[in-house]
């Protein structure tokens, strides 16, 4: 299997997600910190179901709802902007909101590779886990609004 393989670019995206989270892992508090290493070891599982695509799928409906009850906590905790972000209000929002746009590319990488069918609840938690980053990285701004707008 080629560098340029389809699986193979998919599974460098999800990867260098991970790498984004252990980054901005490093610059969090602890409750963020302890949720960071979570999502990595999700986006671990979600891999492992790419590269062994004969495998059953990990991956499944409880991560989705892991996910998504994590989305309605911060939400709940996190300040939405109803203007477009500029990311860069601070250094943790700038490491979330890097992590968010590659996990975007790693949506996208693993749908271009046909895995929407394969590993369907890959593609929609990697969809989902993009979604929590923003809200992370707007709570990580906090206030702050010079980019807004």
């Amino acid at each position: 299997m080629g560098k340029d393989d389809l699986r193979i670019v998919a599974l460098g995206d999800v990867d260098e997600a991970s790498s984004f989270l252990g980054l901005a892992r490093a610059e969090a508090d602890e409750e963020v910190g302890r949720l960071l290493i979570e999502l990595q070891r999700l986006l671990y599982r979600v891999m492992g179901d790419v590269a062994m695509p004969k495998e059953d799928n990990v991956i499944g409906e409880d991560d989705l709802k892991v996910l998504d009850d994590a989305l309605e906590e911060w939400r709940g905790r996190t300040e939405i902007p109803k203007e477009f972000v500029i990311p860069g209000e601070s250094r943790l929002g700038a490491l979330l909101d890097v992590a968010r746009s590659v996990a975007r590319r790693a949506e996208r990488s693993l749908v271009a590779a046909g895995y929407a069918r394969e590993h369907p609840y890959a593609v929609r938690v990697v969809n989902r886990l993009s979604d929590l980053l923003f809200v992370l990285a707007r709570n990580a701004d906090g206030k702050k609004t010079l980019s807004k707008g």
